[in-house]
Order: structure tokens, then C-alpha cells, then sequence
């Protein structure tokens, strides 16, 4: 299989064919002095050279029609500014249905062109053709290193975020051993919000010989837990990855294997049984629940289908206990934090059962926060967990929960290097993503951003300066200006609140009204190897098509 990519891209989505294909909103041009960026190395066209795995999800327009869409593959780069090839899978209901073909659209056959500047941000585009349609798409960029990076979907038909990452390329008995996965997106009956996590295990030929898979459709797992999974996944034959359950609504489900390295795979699928998508982490020697401190992020939506985003830390006793904690939440920008979180956990295999207590987990009538006991399914993988909320909501509003926990290594931000940012979630113009350069520091946590609030797109703008906080135990905050008023957007003040996982990375939430979001920080090292967060992923809220 062709794997690889080799730095931090993020892609504007450039569906501007046709007049049909176009969606509402308009772009701001960008300034004619624009801020300057965190300098933080020499990077140039060179920086891409090779193979890569592309991959980034969100909200689409085409035709009047709103939908999920997702996008996964691989991009050559020729180091000179030229994506030289390329195979991509995409899922987008809206476009389908535009162009009046399937919503799921396979290989498609991918070129275009790109340009970087020094301190690793760039754009570009990206081409396509569907059923005799060119289709272009735009590129918008930071690399975090020259193996790694966070990406924006930009342009006036809808809005996304993902990652793009190096893939050298593995052999099929590499790949023997277990990985655990999360996947995101929708249901094919109703288009309501699904997810699923699991964990398998691959002998030498690529066989399934174990494997167990957890459900959510919108909210309601019931008889979509602990079920047995069956497949294969073989290298070099894109779509050949099948995963098949007992549940009768999801039999078997066929996705294209996109192949980063021996540690890390992305998923999407191919099939119209559902629309999903997503990554498989290795677990090899990581399927005891960890033991330590664990930052979390959570994402997913109310039974109102508001956007609902959670962040925070729990200390584990590797046993069966979570002994300690806290969460911030953000529900459709109402925000709070629960300071005392504990929990219980059970492990059989590759799945444990996590219960937590006292979290915020939605809100009951009148925006008062509602506490109580919650329950995930987790799947440990490599520094890492898979959590996908199983309890029916537990009677409160919230629909359709899951994210990840990640083993903390370390509490501080490096202050006076530049990190890259990710940034989506949704406020009263839609989804929104954004990409930015910035140096958290106490005196000036300054910096650069270009934002997509579905169609709105805002570049080369000044972050500002504002406060910055850090405490002992990794967490603080970041707060900037009212972009609103400086920039003509919906995206209002910007509050972060961090939690850090390592020396180089770091997840964050929104703790203002404005929007509801969440995100990542990776610092901007220059240097060919991998950041832990290429292993990040984010189940976000998707619309119904």
C-alpha cells in the first residue's frame, strides 16, 4: 500500500467548481502587512518530499445540503512545490448527492501544488475529478516538524480539521500484533452521530484472530457492547480492511487501510452500511489500563445536537480506581468545571469498563449542570486510550460522547518556543476550525491564525496578546482579544484551557460562551521526529446530511 507523509499540512478544501458546488459565506483577504509568526525554523517546499497520509473530517455545503464528510489517502510530494500523485477516499452525503452519486467515493486519482514558508505555514490545492467533475481543493498549512502536522479545511463549501503525517511504508508481518481503534461519523438510516471504538489483533498475514468493538448510535449503545469483531487487514490492497460484528444493524463494515507506520493506521470506510472514519493505534504491551496522572479530551453532542466538549486530568491507581481529578466541560458554550472527579474501572482483555463520577456530562433544563456517574468503554493503546461513552446518556442531555486519555509525562509549555495549533468546534455560524502559530509565554503569548467558520474564512490575522496562567499540575490558560471585533468573525474572545500531556504537546478546551471548542498544541521542533499527538484524534459532532 502507498503510505507516507512527511510534515503538517492543513487543507482548505477548495470545492469551487461550479456554481452548484458552491456553498454560503465569503473570504476575507489577507492583510497587506500581516503579523508576523513564531519563528521556529527553516522550513521550505523541501520539507515535503514523499509519501503521506492525509487525513481530516468536518462539516461540507454542496447543493443546499449539509453533511459530515471525510476524507483519507495519500499525497506524494516532490520537495519543489508539486503533490506529484495521489489516492484519496471520501465521504460526503452533501457532494454525493449533488453530483447524484454515491456518498462514499473511492481512489480517486489526486495532484496539485503547494508552497511553504520559512516558519512552516503554507497553502496550496489539491485536484480531483468525480464522475467527470474537477473538483479543486485548497490547502491552508503548519507543519509542526518535517514529519507531522495539523490541517483546516478552507474554503466557502464547509469547514474541517485532521492531520497529515509521513508513512515510509511498512510490510505486512509488520503490522502482526493488536491495535485498538476509535472511529466517528454517522449512521446510514437516519444520519444520526455514530461511533465506535475496539481493539484487534493481527497475525502475520494480516488475519483477525481476536477482536471486540463497542457501538454508540446516537447515544444509545444498547446491544452494541462487547461485541466479537472478525476480518482482515492486508497491505497494498486498499479496501481489503473488513471488520465484521454481531450487532445485526452493523454487520460487515469495509474500510480503506491508509498506512502511517507499524504504530498508527487511518480508517475510512467504503460501504454505505455507515459513514465512518477514523485511526487504530498500536497496543502492543498497552492493554493494561495505565497507571498515573491522564489528561483527557471528550467530544461529541447534546440530544439537542448542540456541540459538547469536555477536557481534564485523572490520576490512576493502575488497579481498578480513579482516585482523583478534575473537568472543565463546554456545552453549546455554557461552561463549568466539576474539581472532583473518581471513578472505578474494570479491565477483560483488551476492553476495560471506565465508570466516572461528579463529571459534568451535559446540561438539564435551564443550563444547570448535571452531575453523575458515567460509563466508557476504553481500549488502552500505546500512551493512549480509546473512550466511547456507553450508558445511554444516564439520564442526562447528553446524545453521543467519546475521545481519548493520554498518559502525562510532563506539566509545563516550553516558553519561549512556537507550538501549532488545532483548533474546531461550532458557534452560531457553524463549525468552525482553526490553524495558528503562537509562543505561550507569560509576557506575550502572541501569534498568527487563519480560521474557517463554515465558508468565513479569515487569514494571516493577528492573535493578539493576552494573559497567560500554568499551574503545577499541567494545566492553565491561554486568553486572547475578541477576535469578533478585530476581525469581523463569529469566533467572539478565545479562551483556552490547556492541559499538558509532554514536553511537546498539550490538549486544550474553550472556556468562554462565544463557541464551543477543542483542541490541540504541538510544539514546532523542526526536527524529523514524530510528536506523540500524531496519535490524536477527535470524535467530533457531525450533522445529519
Amino acid at each position: 500500500m502507498s503510505t507516507g507523509v512527511r510534515a503538517a499540512i492543513v487543507i482548505s478544501f477548495l470545492l469551487a467548481t461550479t456554481a452548484t458546488l458552491q456553498g454560503c459565506g465569503s473570504s476575507d483577504a489577507a492583510p497587506d502587512n500581516p503579523p508576523a509568526a513564531p519563528p521556529s525554523g527553516a522550513f521550505s517546499n523541501a520539507s515535503l518530499n514523499g509519501a503521506y497520509v492525509v487525513s481530516f473530517s468536518g462539516t461540507d455545503i454542496s447543493g443546499g445540503n449539509e453533511s459530515f464528510f471525510a476524507l483519507a489517502g495519500t499525497l506524494t510530494a516532490n520537495g519543489s512545490g508539486a503533490f506529484t500523485a495521489g489516492t484519496l477516499d471520501l465521504i460526503d452525503p452533501a457532494l454525493g448527492s449533488t453530483l447524484g452519486t454515491s456518498y462514499t467515493l473511492g481512489h480517486l486519482a489526486a495532484s496539485g501544488t503547494y508552497a511553504i514558508t520559512a516558519d512552516g505555514r503554507g497553502s496550496g490545492s489539491i485536484s480531483i475529478t468525480i464522475n467527470g467533475t474537477p473538483i479543486q481543493m485548497g490547502m491552508d498549512f503548519a507543519l509542526a516538524s518535517p514529519a507531522h502536522g495539523l490541517i483546516s479545511r478552507f474554503d466557502s463549501s464547509g469547514s474541517g480539521s485532521g492531520t497529515l503525517d509521513e508513512a515510509p511504508g511498512v510490510s505486512q508481518a509488520a503490522l502482526a500484533g493488536s491495535y485498538a481503534f476509535s472511529l466517528g461519523g454517522l449512521d446510514a438510516t437516519l444520519g444520526n452521530y455514530l461511533n465506535s471504538v475496539g481493539a484487534v489483533t493481527l497475525d502475520d498475514n494480516g488475519n483477525v484472530t481476536s477482536g471486540v468493538q463497542d457501538f454508540s448510535d446516537n447515544g444509545d449503545a444498547t446491544n452494541l457492547q462487547d461485541l466479537p469483531v472478525q476480518g482482515s487487514l492486508a497491505v497494498g490492497t486498499p479496501g481489503s480492511a473488513q471488520l465484521t460484528t454481531s450487532a445485526a444493524s452493523f454487520g460487515t463494515l469495509h474500510f480503506d487501510a491508509w498506512i502511517i507506520d507499524a504504530t498508527h493506521i487511518k480508517l475510512i470506510e467504503t460501504d454505505s452500511t455507515a459513514y465512518l472514519a477514523g485511526d487504530a493505534f498500536v497496543s502492543t504491551g498497552a492493554t493494561a489500563f495505565p497507571t498515573g496522572p491522564l489528561v483527557f479530551s471528550l467530544s461529541g453532542e447534546d440530544t439537542a445536537q448542540a456541540p459538547f466538549f469536555a477536557a481534564g486530568l485523572l490520576t490512576s491507581d493502575g488497579s481498578s480506581h480513579i482516585t482523583g481529578g478534575l473537568e472543565d466541560v463546554n456545552d453549546e458554550g455554557v461552561v463549568a468545571q466539576s474539581p472532583s472527579v473518581t471513578g472505578t474501572f474494570t479491565s477483560n482483555g483488551p476492553r476495560t469498563t471506565l465508570t466516572l463520577n461528579g463529571i459534568y456530562n451535559g446540561y438539564l433544563a435551564g443550563d444547570s449542570p448535571a452531575t453523575g456517574n458515567y460509563t466508557f468503554a476504553a481500549y488502552p493503546y500505546t500512551g493512549g486510550i480509546a473512550l466511547l461513552e456507553i450508558d445511554n446518556g444516564a439520564g442526562t442531555s447528553l446524545g453521543d460522547c467519546g475521545g481519548n486519555g493520554f498518559v502525562q509525562t510532563a506539566t509545563s509549555l516550553s516558553s519561549t518556543q512556537g507550538y501549532v495549533l488545532n483548533l474546531s468546534g461550532g458557534n452560531v455560524g457553524g463549525e468552525v476550525d482553526m490553524i495558528a502559530e503562537l509562543t505561550p509565554s507569560g509576557v506575550d503569548p502572541s501569534g498568527i491564525y487563519d480560521a474557517n467558520n463554515l465558508g468565513l474564512s479569515i487569514f494571516d490575522a493577528s492573535l493578539g496578546a493576552s494573559a497567560y496562567t500554568a499551574s503545577p499540575n499541567g494545566t492553565g490558560t491561554i486568553q486572547f482579544p475578541d477576535l469578533q471585533t478585530t476581525d469581523n468573525s463569529y469566533i467572539g474572545a478565545l479562551d483556552l484551557t490547556y492541559f499538558v500531556i509532554d514536553g511537546s504537546s498539550a490538549v486544550f478546551l474553550e472556556t468562554d460562551s462565544d463557541q464551543a471548542a477543542t483542541g490541540t498544541l504541538l510544539l514546532q521542533t523542526g526536527s524529523p521526529t514524530p510528536l506523540s499527538l500524531s496519535h490524536q484524534l477527535y470524535l467530533r459532532p457531525a450533522p445529519a446530511p
